[in-house]
């Protein structure tokens, strides 16, 4: 193990966006306490607090010294990114905090929930398979959303139309009335959310009343604590939410469709401070027979907030590659699109389903250029239900800070008793990097960036400290306290990834997917034959598979220590949208988009900055379509553009399909499953890689998308399949590729200075499609 006692330089942050990003979304302002100056956050702070709240966690105290030490290290030469929410929460106050601030990844089975988890800044997959789907909105009550007169929000114009709970009490005196004082925190939240389930899934209140009173809700432009103190939104989104789910009462909808809206409107009311993308991911299996209504309920542009999958087995891909080859070998007996062909019927009637399931997906994610829905192959998903019996009770949710009601138990044991009769009961969160069980759960990540280390022996140094540092996270307070006993499930990821290859081995992208000349054959990690990499490659991946065992050895080896369950999955690779940008590097797996580009930054016409800008000889847009915005172009070149790296940086669009997929297995194999040094598969403890593969519409037809579906997407657990959007036709885009002659044109005009780069949160997400709802009353 690296020595420890010397501490490396504290990196410094990438200029301009790194720089932005990390004002924005990690560094807090300190006040020295004798002058009262205020000064923001280097790296260097940020490193010691985070290693420090995080080390506190140990329940030894000989120990603390020790991991502080570790990870202090690996996070100053930032060789160990925890997640954004690590580096934005993580301080000396960790070990009183309950885990869901910290947690990326999550699912839920209920509205209540999600709500909940959402609230908290996790991103939250929930599954709407109509066995699941045990609450009938159309049994709610008449749901009331009221506020008392002198409520700030009223007084100042900002809520109208709302009654009070004394106007509703008169206007339905003849009918029996339940009354919900709504408390001001997250919990108060979602308890409204939880009883409105419940009162659903008794089904026997539809005549009554209920009345939900936001009087004690704090008005608009209260302090949130954890996001920078930005302004609360007040009472106004959640009675709107709650107004719009109340309506789906008389909506007519099919249960998951009533689900589906409900999550919508509560994850609307979550999105405060600007545009988001999407914080959930919504899943319905294959065989449902509402599957078909699924796939298309978004096209059209509605229920933007959660990314739309469908659940696939090895039965599914069966069938539709079985008809896909009988339509081959018969050109002339049904088009190639063929739903209803008499002659696909000796198939069966579920086989014929899978292929209509299987058109109207490749249709709607190709024909809308959004992607979606997509694949989740459910059955590679990597499941142990050792222990789930101990859920049957009910009472798998409940921590210090939230607890399910009694009443609402029953509703709570009829969900699990289901999930505990399925074959698959594992799905992911939005990104699609984690396994987690649908009935509730949650993963703790973060990222080791190789790149950053001193050597091979610091580098896996830097896994297993991020390993030990994930273990101890899982110890926390937590909603799903049950489950992270059961599965002290976390993500050990990589970030930089390309950066390493090259600076380690002198290899780009086409050299790592160039296949053994001799041809000859592995395993992959799903227990396919695949080509062998090429010997010059296999060296990487060696490598890497050497630091996929020594996060599965610590996950074992500390677990031990400290007495709890060996993770039941420890490795992944997230997006890594945001922390990579703090040091300029190529995001989780994927290859970087651009060489060189201009980043578009979004001012107010009269921010003074803007004349500052255009004066050093930035670029500048007024815009149209955004009325009163300006826009400010900053060059930027990722590090792996500065690396000397000639023709072996390849770029996204510059990768055909076929090498992203076979990328795709071969990280899947080696770092994802793991294999020993005779290449032999490791015990299956690997969760998925999040990665978005494009591809050009106007060059690949829909039926050779559909082809690649086929004969890729059923050998890798997940992936994103998306076409890249021409964006020339767009006003403003965030980032606008330009030549190398170009950029170099515009830096050389740019008068040197030290201004920062400023970024609006319309475009630096949270890391997880959501931003935290902190109701911190000491903040207020």
């Amino acid at each position: 193990m690296p020595s420890h006692d010397t501490l490396p330089p504290a990196r410094s942050y990438f200029a301009g966006i790194g720089q932005a990003v990390a004002d924005r979304t990690v560094n807090r302002k300190i006040t020295n306490p004798e002058t009262g100056e205020v000064r923001t956050e280097t790296w260097a702070d940020v490193a010691e607090r985070v290693a420090l709240g995080n080390a506190l966690l140990d329940p030894e105290n000989d120990r603390i010294v020790d991991q502080f030490a570790g990870m202090h290290h690996h996070l100053r030469q930032a060789s160990l990114l925890m997640s954004g929410r690590h580096l934005q929460h993580g301080d000396h106050t960790q070990p009183t905090r309950n885990i869901e601030v910290f947690t990326n990844c999550a699912t839920a089975a209920t509205s209540a929930l999600l709500f909940t988890l959402l609230l908290n800044g996790a991103g939250v997959g929930r599954s709407y398979d109509d066995p699941l789907m045990i609450v009938d909105l159309a049994q709610l009550p008449t749901a009331l959303c009221v506020i008392d007169w002198s409520h700030a929000d009223v007084q100042s114009g900002r809520i109208t139309g709302y009654m009070t709970r004394r106007d509703v009490e008169h206007l339905y005196s003849d009918r029996e009335i339940i009354v919900h004082e709504v408390e001001d925190s997250r919990e108060g939240w979602a308890k409204a959310v939880e009883l409105m389930e419940r009162l659903a899934f008794e089904g026997v209140h539809r005549e009554k009343v209920l009345i939900l009173d936001f009087s004690k809700v704090r008005p608009n432009g209260s302090p949130i604590r954890g996001m920078q103190n930005r302004p609360a939104s007040g009472p106004g989104p959640l009675m709107a939410a709650l107004a719009n789910v109340a309506r789906i009462r008389d909506a007519g909808m099919e249960p998951w469709r009533q689900a589906l809206y409900a999550d919508h409107y509560l994850a609307e009311c979550v999105l405060v401070g600007g545009a988001r993308r999407a914080a959930r991911m919504a899943t319905k299996s294959w065989r449902d027979p509402s599957v078909l209504k699924f796939i298309n309920v978004k096209r059209g542009g509605f229920l933007w907030s959660a990314n739309n999958s469908i659940t696939v087995d090895e039965d599914f891909w069966t069938y539709v590659q079985k008809i896909a080859a009988w339509l081959d070998d018969h050109p002339g007996r049904a088009p190639a699109a063929a739903r209803n062909f008499v002659g696909l019927r000796r198939f069966g009637r579920l086989a014929l389903h899978a292929w209509q399931v299987f058109l109207a997906v490749t249709e709607a994610a190709y024909g809308d250029g959004t992607g979606e829905p997509g694949f989740i192959n459910q059955h590679l998903l990597t499941q142990k239900n050792d222990g789930f019996d101990r859920y049957l009770d009910g009472r798998f949710a409940g921590s210090k800070k939230f607890q399910i009601d009694e009443e609402t138990v029953p509703l709570m044991k009829r969900l699990a008793a289901i999930v505990a009769k399925l074959k698959h009961t594992q799905i992911t969160n939005p990104c699609g990097e984690i396994s987690l069980l649908l009935l509730g759960g949650y993963c703790v990540i973060a990222d080791v960036v190789p790149f950053h280390a001193q050597n091979d022996d610091d580098a896996e140094d830097a896994f297993r400290v991020a390993t030990r540092a994930l273990i101890r996270t899982n110890l926390m307070d937590a909603l799903y306290k049950r489950e992270t006993e059961r599965t002290n499930r976390i993500g050990v990821g990589i970030t930089g990834l390309h950066e390493w290859i090259f600076a380690r081995f002198g290899l780009g992208f086409r050299d790592i997917v160039a296949e053994d000349p001799d041809g000859e054959l592995m395993l992959d990690a799903n227990g396919e034959y695949m080509v062998k990499p090429h010997p010059d490659a296999m060296r990487m991946w060696l490598t890497l598979a050497r630091f996929a065992r020594a996060v599965s050895d610590e996950a074992r080896a500390y677990s031990e220590v400290l007495g709890v369950v060996v993770p039941h999955t420890d490795r992944t690779i997230k997006p890594a949208g945001t922390t990579s940008k703090l040091f300029g590097l190529t995001e989780g797996a994927h290859l970087p988009a651009m060489r060189e580009y201009l980043r578009w930054v979004q001012f107010r016409n009269d921010d003074p900055l803007v004349a500052e800008y255009e004066a050093k000889g930035y670029p500048v847009k007024r815009l149209q379509t955004y009325s009163g915005t300006t826009i400010v172009g900053f060059p930027t070149a990722p590090v792996i553009t500065q690396l000397g790296m000639g023709d072996k940086l390849v770029t996204a669009p510059e990768a055909t399909p076929e090498e992203q997929y076979r990328y795709l297995r071969l990280l899947e194999t080696f770092w994802i499953r793991g294999v020993d040094e005779d290449l032999w598969l490791m015990e299956e403890t690997g969760n998925q890689v999040s990665y978005t593969l494009k591809y050009d519409p106007k060059v690949v037809s829909l039926a050779e998308f559909r082809h690649a579906m086929l004969s890729q997407q059923s050998k890798v657990r997940c992936a994103s399949v998306m076409p890249a959007v021409d964006t020339t036709a767009y006003e403003y885009q965030p980032e606008q590729p330009v030549s190398k002659h170009e950029f170099e044109m515009i830096a050389a005009a740019i008068i040197a200075d030290d201004a920062k780069e400023d970024v609006d949160f319309a475009h630096v997400d949270c890391g997880t499609g959501a931003c935290p709802v902190d109701f911190d009353k000491e903040a207020a």
